[in-house]
């Protein structure tokens, strides 16, 4: 009880005291006024920006004692709280400027940030902060694998805010996506795949191929990780220096590959990945080696199926369902028969199309003349439609060739014209002149979501300037092909890249 009642006491005698020493020790030091920063200007407490896009901030600074702003006097730096890929979050450090200028790379989305600058004189750090708001506008559009001087290059005309188109040269430098290309275009090509393996987490493919690899980047930021590369997606040995040449989907999550003359299935669902190549006959025992095309309907489901063609016998085959192999095409009675699946002849060129019905188109070159024939076939019950030489205007010498999905019309080029070839009248319409311009590209695109995308009758011709190599000699047309024969509309023109080499749809 006696503590209780004498402790207050205690600490009043004790403040008393030392107030009065303190009392007794003014005037014993020097106080000096401190460099204070009275104001920033330029930087509200909220700021927006686009992903991919230049950002910049130019802040003022007012300091008490330094009216003129000496800038060496201060050290700066950006910093943000960010993801730390764990689960949680963490302080990075942006820039140590007094200005922030820089592309940004931040994922979409909200970030607390601050801007801080210290005094290096009284070292007092001086911190403001605020709201970075990211919005990603790069995340549809047209994605083009294009040649810039002999290497690859990735741009983009992406879909802005007000639906138009806004050209984005070089793709992976604008998004810092961290991945370097090596090697020649060869292709691009984008499918929902379904959650693949890997610690990516990546269920939409975006994929970008040169001869040196062929590799996924995240679809939605574009950033990359060394296993991102396709050969993570395949199991048993890969040959060395592997790439694909082409990728196509199937309906159900499934997809064909073909690289280094082979054919490769994955098919997600049944837990069937990339692994030991489908390129094989097994009534014959023995394997081929695939030419780079694959044709069949991609948004079949019952009996699909896809037609290949093997370059080492000179014949078509088949692959079904889930199958491991490949099986020969059987020829159809006398009485139905156009020509032998046995060809005997090398194949130009080849693509499923659902003009009549649904049919596979091939171009098929006499490997002891330069006659070209012409053969079509339903490729799920195949029965065969026509087969006849082509005779069109320099068709020895087409480039490269595209079919009408509508009107089933066979476009070609030469240099830089563009061909329509009239399979029931064997005749050439000369449809686009460039004049010295040359032709990089050629095709018909097909969209995944065609209720969305409506565009499948549209014939996308890619040209280039052949005087200029700086990336952006490169143009791309976007034409309607009317039906009777009818010159082609141009409906899109798009300018400022390289040469394409292959395009694909980033859907939404």
């Amino acid at each position: 009880m006696k503590t209780n009642i004498f402790r207050p006491i205690l600490f009043v005698l004790m403040a008393v005291l030392t107030f009065s020493a303190c009392m007794k020790d003014l005037g014993n030091y020097d106080y000096v006024e401190i460099n204070a920063l009275e104001e920033i200007t330029g930087l509200p407490t909220e700021l927006n920006a686009i992903y991919g896009q230049d950002f910049k901030v130019t802040p003022e600074l007012k300091f008490s004692l330094d009216q003129d702003f000496d800038e060496s006097a201060y050290n700066f730096e950006w910093s943000y709280i960010g993801s730390n890929g764990l689960g949680g979050t963490k302080l990075f450090t942006w820039a140590t400027t007094r200005d922030l200028e820089v592309k940004m790379t931040l994922v979409a989305g909200n970030y607390t940030a601050y801007y801080s600058v210290t005094d290096k004189a009284s070292g007092v750090k001086y911190s403001k902060k605020f709201t970075l708001k990211v919005a990603n506008e790069i995340n549809e559009g047209w994605i083009m694998m294009n040649e810039v001087n002999g290497t690859a290059r990735v741009d983009m005309l992406s879909v802005n805010s007000q639906g138009n188109f806004e050209l984005i040269r070089d793709l992976l430098q604008t998004t810092g996506a961290g991945l370097q290309l090596e090697g020649k275009p060869v292709m691009t090509y984008t499918y929902a795949t379904g959650l693949l393996l890997g610690p990516d987490a990546i269920s939409y493919g975006l994929y970008l191929g040169t001869d040196k690899g062929t590799t996924k980047v995240d679809p939605n930021t574009f950033k990359w990780t060394p296993t991102m590369n396709l050969t993570y997606e395949m199991f048993g040995e890969i040959p060395d220096g592997f790439y694909a040449d082409v990728i196509q989907s199937r309906s159900g999550g499934s997809a064909y590959m073909i690289g280094n003359n082979n054919i490769y299935f994955y098919y997600r669902t049944h837990n069937i990945y990339y692994s030991a190549p489908i390129s094989y006959v097994t009534a014959e025992e023995r394997g081929f080696e695939a030419a780079p095309f694959i044709g069949g309907d991609p948004f079949i489901v019952i009996n699909a199926h896809a037609i290949f063609y093997d370059k080492t016998n000179r014949r078509f085959v088949k692959h079904s369902g889930s199958n491991a192999t490949c099986t020969t095409l059987p020829d159809p009675p006398s009485d139905q028969k156009l020509f032998s699946f046995n060809t005997g002849m090398d194949l130009d060129y080849m693509r499923w199309v659902p003009f009549n019905g649904g049919e596979i188109f091939s171009i098929l070159k006499d490997p002891n003349s330069n006659k070209k024939y012409l053969a079509r076939f339903n490729s799920a019950n195949n029965v065969q439609s026509y087969y006849s030489e082509m005779i069109g205007t320099d068709i020895a010498d087409a480039e490269f060739y595209a079919i009408s999905p509508e009107f089933g019309y066979i476009f070609y080029t030469i240099a830089g014209k563009v061909y329509e070839y009239d399979m029931i009248y064997k005749t050439s319409k000369l449809m686009l002149d460039f004049g010295s311009s040359k032709i990089s590209y050629l095709n018909f695109y097909d969209f995944k979501n065609s209720s969305k995308y409506p565009g499948r009758n549209k014939l996308m011709v890619g040209t280039y300037n052949p005087t200029v190599s700086d990336g952006t000699e490169g143009v791309l047309g976007i034409y309607t092909v009317p039906g009777g024969n009818g010159d082609l509309v141009l409906d899109q023109s798009y300018s400022g890249f390289g040469r394409i080499k292959s395009l694909t749809y980033r859907e939404r």
